[in-house]
């Protein structure tokens, strides 16, 4: 129980933890590619910036040497002065006139920014903006369009396209450590959590502890004098005309009974907690098993007017396991099939073979269990809603039962019966 309300507190820790931390990391590569887009535009648009510079400084646009702005800043110019036009040489997947008319549409879709420049010899104010265009397979690229005048008067058409780097590209370079991060975060906060929780659940640990050696201290201090009542109920001298008294006799002893099998059943899982319960592995016979098992409660179900009907294969491989314990799991769940089976119904008992394992199935067509009370079935003392509390049972049986398989290193598990009830499997893997 402690393990696995660590387990869950360990699951919910970290998963609060990390959703905040990814939630955190999410942001942090937002603001990076906002960044990045951000430093592309001003890029391509300094780059513009510089060839108006340079214009400013020459006599003829045929001079300037605008291979150099594909080769080292992977852009490609085009400079016109309306005779003559000057370009870099085509190296972009998409055909530059195919940006260009896009550039020139002036599609406000398409504007990311757009700046007035006030020119200082005839106080002109030229127009530069910069455009986001898609290529033909659909890659991206910044596009600046500025229509400036030289010193001497002269207009010029200046075109730059620079491409836009992918999402792809922007992650792998500028966040290729998030996840290295991430799962760093992820280990030390399973290291924090492992700590925190393992502190956090001491107090229940040593309650569970002390409530463990309560009920087996209590447990023992109870055997004795209930076993002295029983046996001086037992030989009372009462006559036998008098019937009020020998129904006294039989109510006393039905209730030293009943309270000595919760003793017995809470004497047991003390044994179990304390490590004590010793196992007599030995070969059994399967069917002898299933049949033992069937006889002993054959004669309560017919009792019940209820059917009790023993399905057994033809050949079994022996089974290592101890007998008596493997008796007692079968005993409970029939037991409480028996118990909340009403008459006319049958009852299904028997094995079958899986791959390296045997299945004990008890299938019965009683009222069932809800979903929700399937995962407590197995806790102690729970005995469900009043539709299956019954004053026979204390909610121990079935916790009995897991203790014995999981010494066998198997498995209990509860699902529906197909039409109704409850259908009990038990898993004992072959050694």
């Amino acid at each position: 129980m402690i393990n696995k309300l660590r387990k869950k507190l360990m699951v919910m820790f970290l998963s609060f933890t990390m959703l905040s931390f990814t939630a955190i990391m999410l942001l942090m590569a937002n603001n990076t590619i906002v960044e990045i887009r951000d430093t592309e535009i001003n890029y391509t648009a300094n780059i513009a910036d510089s060839i108006a510079e340079q214009i400013q400084n020459v006599s003829d646009i045929e001079n300037l040497n605008l291979s150099i702005y594909s080769i080292k800043f992977q852009c490609w110019v085009s400079i016109s002065d309306g005779i003559s036009k000057q370009s870099s040489p085509e190296y972009l997947k998409t055909p530059s006139n195919l940006l260009i008319n896009q550039i020139k549409s002036r599609s406000e879709k398409s504007i990311l920014s757009e700046e007035g420049v006030t020119e200082e010899n005839n106080g002109k104010e030229n127009i530069q903006t910069v455009h986001s265009v898609v290529g033909l397979k659909g890659e991206k690229y910044y596009g600046v369009h500025s229509i400036f005048n030289t010193n001497d008067g002269s207009e010029y058409d200046l075109i730059v396209i620079c491409p836009k780097s992918t999402l792809w590209h922007v992650m792998r370079n500028y966040c290729s450590w998030y996840p290295l991060l991430w799962l760093a975060l992820l280990a030390l906060m399973y290291l924090m959590g492992h700590i925190l929780i393992g502190k956090s659940v001491q107090p229940v640990k040593a309650a569970m502890k002390s409530q463990k050696e309560f009920i087996a201290s209590a447990s023992h201090e109870l055997k004795a004098p209930l076993a002295v009542i029983q046996v001086n109920a037992e030989t009372l001298h009462i006559d036998k005309s008098d019937t009020a008294s020998i129904q006294k006799q039989k109510i006393m002893l039905e209730e030293c009974m009943r309270m000595s099998n919760l003793i017995k059943s809470m004497l047991s899982l003390a044994s179990s907690d304390a490590g004590n319960w010793k196992m007599d592995i030995r070969e059994n016979d399967v069917d002898t098993l299933l049949i033992e098992a069937w006889e002993m409660f054959l004669e309560t179900a017919r009792q019940k007017n209820i059917r009790l009907n023993l399905n057994i294969e033809e050949s079994y491989s022996k089974l290592s396991c101890d007998k008596e314990r493997m008796t007692q799991v079968l005993g409970i769940l029939l037991d409480n099939a028996i118990t909340y089976s009403k008459p006319h119904q049958s009852i299904e008992l028997g094995a079958k073979v899986q791959t390296k394992q045997i299945v004990f199935y008890v299938v019965d067509h009683g009222c069932g269990i809800t979903d929700t009370e399937k995962e407590r079935v197995f806790e102690r003392f729970y005995s469900g809603d009043s539709s299956r509390a019954d004053t026979n049972h204390y909610g121990l049986g079935l916790s009995i039962a897991q203790e014995i398989v999981k010494l066998h290193q198997g498995n209990i598990k509860l699902k529906d019966t197909s039409d109704g009830g409850c259908t009990f499997e038990i898993s004992i893997p072959f050694m």
